[in-house]
């Protein structure tokens, strides 16, 4: 299913915010559904790792600047900006949110996720990636020179061209049953509650939550799992 299917049955996502109601209305015994949208991992490692390959770039395009033969200069500066374009465009994309679609019934929690892209993304992508390898190529046909850029970080970018042309915001669907938990974490922290298992807290059905909702997902949990023990406590799988 795509994103464009979701929109057109459950209508736009607004903001940063999610809303949590009661779903009556619904077939089944559903008693709450909230759309969230959060980063399904910790941020720090990847803000680390593309501001190390970020400064390799920058040391690579001083190496060029500094070199006397005019020519390298030129290929040296070119490799390095398609870097940093390719850099740019991985690193917003690695810390792009997810969209998160919840529903919990008395029997389980359900929920569907998909990457924050806006219905015109696998447009603009294609669009981009089609002005870019007609650029590489064009710069190859007026310089033979420049096929020594298809060895750097041109090479990154017509690889990342072939990704975007091929683009396709898919649904993950994931669902689950009370019974199977016996644990709880409520990590505020990441505004995060956990159903798990005594025996192996690495593993739960993770549920991200608006801080102000945290008390009533949690009250209603308690209600659905009352052998469950609760913690007030970061779940270390996020960290």
């Amino acid at each position: 299913m795509k994103l464009e299917e979701i929109n057109d049955k459950q209508g736009e996502i607004d903001g940063l915010s999610s809303q949590l109601k009661p779903l009556d209305q619904q077939e089944g015994a559903v008693l709450l559904n909230w759309k969230i949208k959060a980063h399904p991992y910790p941020i720090y490692p990847v803000d680390i790792m593309f501001g190390f390959m970020g400064s390799m770039n920058t040391i690579f395009y001083f190496f060029g600047a500094l070199n006397e033969d005019e020519s390298i200069k030129e290929i040296i500066t070119v490799m390095s900006i398609f870097g940093y374009l390719t850099l740019l465009y991985f690193f917003k994309d690695f810390r792009r949110k997810t969209v998160f679609n919840y529903i919990i019934s008395e029997s389980g929690g359900k929920v569907e996720r998909w990457l924050d892209y806006s219905k015109y993304t696998g447009h603009i992508f294609k669009g981009i990636a089609i002005i870019f390898s007609v650029a590489v190529l064009t710069m190859i046909l007026i310089d033979p020179s420049f096929i020594w850029m298809l060895a750097g970080p041109g090479a990154i970018g017509l690889a990342a061209c072939s990704k975007l042309m091929k683009f396709e915001n898919l649904i993950e669907h994931h669902s689950t049953t009370w019974s199977r938990y016996d644990l709880v974490f409520i990590d505020r922290k990441r505004k995060i509650v956990v159903p798990s298992y005594q025996n192996d807290t690495m593993a739960g059905f993770e549920m991200h939550v608006e801080k102000r909702k945290i008390d009533e997902v949690v009250a209603l949990l308690k209600t659905l799992m009352p052998d469950a023990e609760f913690r007030e406590e970061e779940w270390e799988w996020f960290y």
